[in-house]
């Protein structure tokens, strides 16, 4: 039976990847996230989420539902950024019994490109 157990959570740990941990941005732009998960989860209800904390961020998407700004469907699509947007967000799948499964991208937004630009040729 432990095995069966270790084995199940095994398999199912990675169901949810985003495509990468920092994504960079500018003020006023659109920024997109792809959250890849199993096609097993392709009918569970997805949500996008934001805080340091998975467990204790605060949903901001849930399909099938959008808000003016945040379009939530396999890739979620966040448009007017602010500076305000800066900090840590989680794509997330609804699973019953068992934990959410979650993975997190780290995004920066800034107002000048120039600087952006500079840390990116410096290495920073």
């Amino acid at each position: 039976m432990r095995l069966f157990i270790l084995l199940s959570l095994t398999v199912f740990s990675d169901a949810m990847v985003m495509d990468e941990k920092v994504k960079e941005s500018f003020v006023l732009d659109t920024v997109s996230a792809i959250c890849n998960y199993d096609a097993h989860y392709k009918d569970h209800p997805k949500y996008w989420c934001r805080g340091y904390f998975q467990d204790y961020c605060n949903i901001i998407a849930f399909t099938p539902n959008s808000t003016d700004r945040v379009a939530l469907r396999d890739i979620v699509t966040v448009s007017c950024l602010t500076k305000e947007d800066t900090g840590w967000y989680w794509c997330g799948i609804q699973r019953d019994f068992v934990r959410d499964d979650m993975d997190f991208t780290e995004l920066v937004i800034t107002d000048n490109r120039r600087a952006l630009a500079n840390n990116f040729w410096s290495g920073r």
